[in-house]
Protein backbone atom coordinates (compact mmCIF):
# COMPACT_ATOMS: atom_id res chain seq x y z
CA UNK A 1 0.00 0.00 0.00
CA UNK A 2 1.64 3.69 -1.09
CA UNK A 3 1.21 6.31 0.91
CA UNK A 4 -1.84 7.85 -1.35
CA UNK A 5 -3.59 5.25 -0.69
CA UNK A 6 -3.37 5.64 3.01
CA UNK A 7 -3.83 9.12 3.18
CA UNK A 8 -7.23 8.29 1.28
CA UNK A 9 -8.54 5.75 3.62
CA UNK A 10 -7.44 7.77 6.83
CA UNK A 11 -9.84 10.73 5.59
CA UNK A 12 -12.18 8.15 4.63
CA UNK A 13 -12.14 7.11 8.26
CA UNK A 14 -12.37 10.62 9.88
CA UNK A 15 -15.10 11.72 7.48
CA UNK A 16 -17.11 8.35 9.20
CA UNK A 17 -16.36 9.24 12.60
CA UNK A 18 -17.53 13.08 12.38
CA UNK A 19 -20.26 11.52 10.46
CA UNK A 20 -21.05 8.85 13.67
CA UNK A 21 -20.31 12.00 16.05
CA UNK A 22 -23.11 14.10 14.51
CA UNK A 23 -25.57 11.61 14.79
CA UNK A 24 -24.66 10.62 18.14
CA UNK A 25 -24.97 14.23 19.16
CA UNK A 26 -28.69 14.96 17.15
CA UNK A 27 -30.07 11.79 18.48
CA UNK A 28 -30.99 12.15 21.98
CA UNK A 29 -32.37 8.44 22.63
CA UNK A 30 -28.87 7.43 22.27
CA UNK A 31 -26.13 7.37 25.32
CA UNK A 32 -24.66 10.30 26.75
CA UNK A 33 -21.00 10.10 26.91
CA UNK A 34 -19.77 12.22 30.08
CA UNK A 35 -16.28 12.45 31.70
CA UNK A 36 -15.13 11.24 35.09
CA UNK A 37 -15.01 14.26 36.82
CA UNK A 38 -18.61 14.67 35.77
CA UNK A 39 -19.55 11.55 36.74
CA UNK A 40 -18.00 11.82 40.44
CA UNK A 41 -19.41 15.32 40.59
CA UNK A 42 -22.55 14.00 39.71
CA UNK A 43 -22.58 11.15 42.54
CA UNK A 44 -21.62 13.55 45.04
CA UNK A 45 -24.75 15.84 44.09
CA UNK A 46 -26.84 12.65 44.41
CA UNK A 47 -25.25 11.53 47.68
CA UNK A 48 -25.85 14.97 49.43
CA UNK A 49 -29.54 15.34 47.98
CA UNK A 50 -30.62 12.01 49.50
CA UNK A 51 -28.60 13.00 52.76
CA UNK A 52 -30.39 15.84 52.60
CA UNK A 53 -33.83 14.33 52.23
CA UNK A 54 -32.92 11.58 55.11
CA UNK A 55 -31.97 14.46 57.21
CA UNK A 56 -35.66 16.41 56.65
CA UNK A 57 -37.62 13.01 57.49
CA UNK A 58 -35.47 12.17 60.33
CA UNK A 59 -36.38 15.94 61.74
CA UNK A 60 -40.02 16.08 60.78
CA UNK A 61 -40.71 12.79 62.57
CA UNK A 62 -38.84 14.27 65.70
CA UNK A 63 -40.62 17.28 65.68
CA UNK A 64 -44.36 15.94 65.04
CA UNK A 65 -43.18 13.43 67.87
CA UNK A 66 -42.27 16.34 70.32
CA UNK A 67 -45.65 17.99 69.34
CA UNK A 68 -47.39 14.69 70.23
CA UNK A 69 -45.70 14.96 73.89
CA UNK A 70 -46.28 18.45 74.09
CA UNK A 71 -50.08 17.94 73.61
CA UNK A 72 -50.29 15.23 76.13
CA UNK A 73 -48.55 16.55 78.44
CA UNK A 74 -51.22 20.03 78.16
CA UNK A 75 -54.11 17.96 78.78
CA UNK A 76 -52.10 15.94 81.41
CA UNK A 77 -51.71 19.49 83.04
CA UNK A 78 -55.69 20.52 82.26
CA UNK A 79 -56.79 17.43 84.07
CA UNK A 80 -54.27 17.85 87.02
CA UNK A 81 -55.33 21.91 87.20
CA UNK A 82 -59.45 21.16 87.25
CA UNK A 83 -58.41 18.61 89.85
CA UNK A 84 -56.71 20.95 91.92
CA UNK A 85 -59.97 23.81 91.27
CA UNK A 86 -62.34 21.17 92.23
CA UNK A 87 -60.10 20.61 95.82
CA UNK A 88 -59.64 24.38 96.26
CA UNK A 89 -63.00 25.18 95.86
CA UNK A 90 -63.86 22.44 98.21
CA UNK A 91 -61.63 23.54 100.84
CA UNK A 92 -62.75 27.40 101.02
CA UNK A 93 -66.28 26.12 101.53
CA UNK A 94 -65.09 24.39 104.64
CA UNK A 95 -62.98 27.92 105.39
CA UNK A 96 -65.73 29.59 104.86
CA UNK A 97 -67.96 27.34 107.56
CA UNK A 98 -64.98 28.11 109.73
CA UNK A 99 -65.38 31.46 109.62
CA UNK A 100 -68.86 31.61 109.58
CA UNK A 101 -68.58 29.27 113.25
CA UNK A 102 -66.12 31.05 114.24
CA UNK A 103 -68.17 34.10 114.28
CA UNK A 104 -70.77 32.50 116.16
CA UNK A 105 -68.78 31.46 119.20
CA UNK A 106 -67.16 34.84 119.31
CA UNK A 107 -70.57 36.02 119.89
CA UNK A 108 -71.80 33.11 122.06
CA UNK A 109 -68.66 34.33 123.94
CA UNK A 110 -69.63 37.84 124.37
CA UNK A 111 -72.96 36.55 125.20
CA UNK A 112 -74.83 38.23 122.01
CA UNK A 113 -78.32 37.40 120.95
CA UNK A 114 -77.44 37.65 117.27
CA UNK A 115 -74.52 35.68 114.79
CA UNK A 116 -72.86 39.01 113.76
CA UNK A 117 -69.56 39.47 114.09
CA UNK A 118 -66.89 42.49 115.14
CA UNK A 119 -65.12 44.53 113.06
CA UNK A 120 -62.12 47.14 113.40
CA UNK A 121 -64.48 50.49 113.37
CA UNK A 122 -66.50 49.10 116.19
CA UNK A 123 -70.06 47.93 113.97
CA UNK A 124 -70.57 44.56 112.66
CA UNK A 125 -70.25 42.29 109.81
CA UNK A 126 -74.04 40.72 108.65
CA UNK A 127 -72.76 37.89 106.91
CA UNK A 128 -69.25 36.26 106.50
CA UNK A 129 -67.56 37.23 103.19
CA UNK A 130 -68.14 34.49 100.48
CA UNK A 131 -64.98 33.23 98.25
CA UNK A 132 -64.51 34.42 94.86
CA UNK A 133 -64.97 31.47 92.04
CA UNK A 134 -62.57 29.65 90.81
CA UNK A 135 -63.72 27.80 88.43
CA UNK A 136 -62.21 29.10 85.46
CA UNK A 137 -58.67 30.27 87.81
CA UNK A 138 -54.81 29.98 86.46
CA UNK A 139 -52.30 28.09 88.25
CA UNK A 140 -51.06 31.24 89.40
CA UNK A 141 -54.20 32.36 90.98
CA UNK A 142 -54.50 29.02 92.29
CA UNK A 143 -51.34 29.69 94.29
CA UNK A 144 -52.62 32.89 95.45
CA UNK A 145 -55.91 31.67 96.70
CA UNK A 146 -53.77 28.84 98.67
CA UNK A 147 -51.71 31.07 100.28
CA UNK A 148 -54.43 33.26 101.20
CA UNK A 149 -56.67 30.06 102.56
CA UNK A 150 -53.35 29.04 104.56
CA UNK A 151 -53.58 33.05 106.17
CA UNK A 152 -57.56 32.39 106.99
CA UNK A 153 -56.56 28.51 108.75
CA UNK A 154 -53.50 29.93 110.68
CA UNK A 155 -55.97 33.05 111.85
CA UNK A 156 -58.54 30.13 112.28
CA UNK A 157 -56.36 28.48 114.65
CA UNK A 158 -55.28 31.24 116.55
CA UNK A 159 -59.05 31.98 117.31
CA UNK A 160 -60.06 28.57 118.16
CA UNK A 161 -57.40 28.18 120.88
CA UNK A 162 -57.62 31.45 121.87
CA UNK A 163 -61.51 30.87 122.45
CA UNK A 164 -60.52 27.72 124.32
CA UNK A 165 -58.50 29.33 126.95
CA UNK A 166 -61.49 31.82 127.24
CA UNK A 167 -64.05 29.07 127.71
CA UNK A 168 -62.00 27.09 129.89
CA UNK A 169 -59.73 29.44 132.37
CA UNK A 170 -60.55 31.37 135.40
CA UNK A 171 -60.35 34.61 132.81
CA UNK A 172 -62.74 33.15 130.60
CA UNK A 173 -65.39 32.44 133.46
CA UNK A 174 -64.84 35.50 134.92
CA UNK A 175 -65.21 37.11 131.55
CA UNK A 176 -68.54 35.49 130.88
CA UNK A 177 -70.25 35.80 134.60
CA UNK A 178 -69.59 39.75 133.85
CA UNK A 179 -71.18 39.43 130.49
CA UNK A 180 -74.42 37.50 132.35
CA UNK A 181 -74.66 39.82 135.33
CA UNK A 182 -72.91 42.63 136.27
CA UNK A 183 -74.05 42.59 139.69
CA UNK A 184 -70.84 41.88 141.16
CA UNK A 185 -68.86 44.46 139.32
CA UNK A 186 -70.23 48.13 138.33
CA UNK A 187 -70.54 48.29 134.58
CA UNK A 188 -68.21 51.39 134.59
CA UNK A 189 -65.54 49.38 135.46
CA UNK A 190 -66.22 46.73 132.48
CA UNK A 191 -64.31 47.71 129.62
CA UNK A 192 -66.90 48.41 126.88
CA UNK A 193 -65.84 51.16 124.51
CA UNK A 194 -63.32 51.23 121.93
CA UNK A 195 -60.38 53.09 122.94
CA UNK A 196 -60.08 54.52 119.11
CA UNK A 197 -62.12 54.10 116.06
CA UNK A 198 -59.96 52.50 113.37
CA UNK A 199 -59.06 49.27 111.88
CA UNK A 200 -57.60 46.24 113.40
CA UNK A 201 -54.49 45.30 111.52
CA UNK A 202 -53.38 42.77 114.13
CA UNK A 203 -55.48 40.68 116.16
CA UNK A 204 -54.47 38.83 119.02
CA UNK A 205 -52.85 35.63 119.52
CA UNK A 206 -49.80 34.53 117.63
CA UNK A 207 -48.34 36.01 114.73
CA UNK A 208 -45.17 36.88 112.73
CA UNK A 209 -43.30 39.64 114.37
CA UNK A 210 -42.96 42.50 112.22
CA UNK A 211 -39.84 43.66 113.98
CA UNK A 212 -36.69 41.13 114.37
CA UNK A 213 -38.99 38.50 112.43
CA UNK A 214 -39.91 35.06 113.99
CA UNK A 215 -43.31 34.32 115.62
CA UNK A 216 -44.25 35.90 118.89
CA UNK A 217 -47.63 35.82 120.76
CA UNK A 218 -49.22 39.10 120.37
CA UNK A 219 -51.42 39.98 123.59
CA UNK A 220 -53.63 42.98 122.21
CA UNK A 221 -55.10 43.85 119.34
CA UNK A 222 -53.24 47.16 117.26
CA UNK A 223 -55.99 49.89 115.75
CA UNK A 224 -54.80 51.76 112.96
CA UNK A 225 -55.00 55.57 113.98
CA UNK A 226 -53.19 58.39 112.33
CA UNK A 227 -50.79 60.59 114.83
CA UNK A 228 -52.43 62.35 117.60
CA UNK A 229 -55.98 61.00 117.82
CA UNK A 230 -57.11 60.53 121.20
CA UNK A 231 -56.96 57.69 122.40
CA UNK A 232 -59.98 56.92 125.70
CA UNK A 233 -60.53 54.92 128.35
CA UNK A 234 -62.22 51.94 128.02
CA UNK A 235 -63.85 51.68 131.66
CA UNK A 236 -63.59 53.58 134.88
CA UNK A 237 -60.51 52.97 136.88
CA UNK A 238 -57.09 54.81 138.73
CA UNK A 239 -53.70 54.43 136.37
CA UNK A 240 -51.57 52.42 137.23
CA UNK A 241 -48.50 53.26 134.71
CA UNK A 242 -48.20 56.47 132.63
CA UNK A 243 -44.26 56.61 131.16
CA UNK A 244 -41.84 54.99 129.16
CA UNK A 245 -41.98 51.06 129.37
CA UNK A 246 -39.98 49.01 126.93
CA UNK A 247 -41.64 48.19 123.56
CA UNK A 248 -44.53 49.51 124.63
CA UNK A 249 -43.21 53.10 124.32
CA UNK A 250 -45.44 55.97 125.98
CA UNK A 251 -47.56 53.30 128.16
CA UNK A 252 -50.55 53.78 130.45
CA UNK A 253 -51.96 51.19 131.99
CA UNK A 254 -55.34 51.84 133.85
CA UNK A 255 -56.78 49.24 136.73
CA UNK A 256 -60.67 48.95 136.76
CA UNK A 257 -61.05 46.81 139.54
CA UNK A 258 -62.64 43.22 139.78
CA UNK A 259 -59.11 41.90 138.11
CA UNK A 260 -59.62 44.02 134.86
CA UNK A 261 -56.43 45.76 133.79
CA UNK A 262 -56.67 47.60 130.11
CA UNK A 263 -52.98 48.99 128.69
CA UNK A 264 -52.41 51.70 125.62
CA UNK A 265 -49.25 51.21 124.04
CA UNK A 266 -47.04 53.41 121.40
CA UNK A 267 -48.79 56.64 122.17
CA UNK A 268 -47.20 60.30 120.86
CA UNK A 269 -47.87 61.70 124.13
CA UNK A 270 -49.89 60.79 127.53
CA UNK A 271 -52.52 62.86 129.20
CA UNK A 272 -52.72 61.50 132.36
CA UNK A 273 -50.31 60.79 135.37
CA UNK A 274 -49.67 57.84 137.42
CA UNK A 275 -52.65 57.22 140.58
CA UNK A 276 -54.94 59.89 138.47
CA UNK A 277 -58.72 58.22 138.26
CA UNK A 278 -60.33 58.61 134.92
CA UNK A 279 -64.08 57.44 133.78
CA UNK A 280 -64.74 55.97 130.87
CA UNK A 281 -64.40 57.57 128.04
CA UNK A 282 -61.88 60.23 129.11
CA UNK A 283 -58.84 61.06 127.15
CA UNK A 284 -55.84 59.59 128.42
CA UNK A 285 -52.94 59.97 125.51
CA UNK A 286 -52.43 60.49 121.44
CA UNK A 287 -51.75 58.11 119.00
CA UNK A 288 -48.32 58.06 118.25
CA UNK A 289 -45.38 55.18 116.51
CA UNK A 290 -43.10 54.67 120.13
CA UNK A 291 -41.67 52.13 121.12
CA UNK A 292 -41.68 48.48 118.71
CA UNK A 293 -44.16 50.09 116.26
CA UNK A 294 -43.92 50.29 112.41
CA UNK A 295 -46.47 53.20 112.02
CA UNK A 296 -49.09 54.77 114.21
CA UNK A 297 -51.70 53.17 116.06
CA UNK A 298 -53.05 51.66 119.70
CA UNK A 299 -51.95 48.53 121.16
CA UNK A 300 -54.20 47.63 123.42
CA UNK A 301 -54.67 44.87 125.82
CA UNK A 302 -56.91 43.69 128.10
CA UNK A 303 -56.12 41.35 131.34
CA UNK A 304 -58.33 39.50 133.64
CA UNK A 305 -56.37 38.49 136.47
CA UNK A 306 -52.99 39.47 134.85
CA UNK A 307 -53.95 36.79 131.96
CA UNK A 308 -53.86 38.75 128.21
CA UNK A 309 -57.50 38.50 127.23
CA UNK A 310 -58.18 39.15 123.53
CA UNK A 311 -60.31 42.38 123.70
CA UNK A 312 -62.37 41.38 120.68
CA UNK A 313 -64.81 39.62 123.08
CA UNK A 314 -65.40 43.43 125.27
CA UNK A 315 -65.48 45.50 122.28
CA UNK A 316 -68.99 46.44 121.35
Amino acid sequence: MNIQTYKRQCQCEVKKLTKQFHALRNNRTGPILITPRQYRRAVITAAAAALLIVIGVVVGIFEYVELQNVREKEVLHEQQLEIMRDKTASLQEKMDKLDSLDQELRQMVKGAETGDSPKGDGGVIDKPKKSPDISKASFNDLLLTTSRMETRVNARVVSFITLKTVLSDTAGEQVREMQQSHKKYESSNYPSIWPVKGTITSKFGYRGNPIGGGTGFHEGVDIAADYGTPIRATASGTVTIAGWTGGYGNLVEIDHGGGFVTRYGHNSMLLVVQGQTVKTGDIIALAGSTGNSTGPHCHYEVRVNGTPTDPMLFLP
